[in-house]
């Protein structure tokens, strides 16, 4: 197994930092193999907001469903889909009035934004922990539309896709398992989902804990920051919206 593959199939989360700080440089390699990430139409439709501030920090630690660990965080990389910038430019170009019944960018242009944004960060992540630097995403962060929005002056046609924070750390967390390949890869066409497949799926899970699905449902779909996601979601969503459709 070589290197590459190794790293891959060591990957945790890292919720506990040291105070070790990441050197400039190595941000700089993070970044730069952040960009180098597939993107589509070489549009890189997606920002990165650069964050190191303690202040922030603890910002997000509370923002993001009070997670104190995001506040000991040597670094912490925003995702941002982007349509704003192309905008402006066939805005500024008078381009949209001309070959567009819509006026500005569309759900499709924010799926694209969404894609090159989490290609972008897995990239960083893989150079990050290449670098012996512990990542964990933070989903939360597209939660509380109007406070993360002011938070990091997000203009039109954008929204958080992710974020990323990072450290040094001084112990690694066990590998959780994953569901077999058999439950997730499939060959050629989705095959039938039956009551035996989900049973299979899911024998593990509940062979301790027999009420395994509706506890987490209750910790998950139910909880406050689902429910505050979906709401902030809807919002992010309707600047993209040029038919009613949400």
């Amino acid at each position: 197994m070589n290197e590459v593959i190794q790293q891959l199939m060591d990957h945790v989360s890292i919720r506990k930092f040291n105070d070790k700080k990441i050197a400039p440089e190595d941000i700089n390699t993070i970044l730069n193999a952040a960009m180098r990430g597939a993107t589509a139409g070489n549009m890189m439709s997606y920002s990165i907001i650069k964050i190191q501030s303690e202040e922030t920090l603890r910002k997000l630690a509370k923002s993001c469903d009070d997670q104190p660990f995001i506040s000991d965080a040597s670094l912490a990389l925003l995702f941002v889909v982007d349509n704003y910038k192309w905008h402006c430019l066939f805005e500024q170009r008078g381009i949209p009035d001309i070959f567009s019944n819509y006026n500005g960018p569309i759900i499709n242009d924010m799926i694209i934004g969404m894609q090159d944004a989490m290609i972008a960060a897995q990239n960083a992540v893989l150079a990050a922990e290449s670098l012996g630097i512990g990542t964990c995403y933070i989903g939360d962060i597209m939660e509380h539309y109007e406070y993360h929005k002011e938070l990091f002056c997000l203009p039109q046609y954008t929204m958080p896709a992710t974020l990323v924070v990072m450290g040094y750390y001084d112990g690694k967390p066990k590998l959780r398992p994953r569901f077999d390949t058999s439950f997730v890869v499939f060959d050629e066409e989705y095959p039938k989902i039956d009551d035996n497949f989900i049973n299979d799926m899911f024998y593990e899970k509940e062979k301790d804990t027999p009420d395994f699905a509706e506890k987490f449902y209750k910790r998950k779909m139910n909880a406050y920051f689902f429910i505050e996601m979906r709401r902030s979601l809807y919002l992010y969503f309707k600047q993209w919206d040029k038919k009613g459709d949400f």
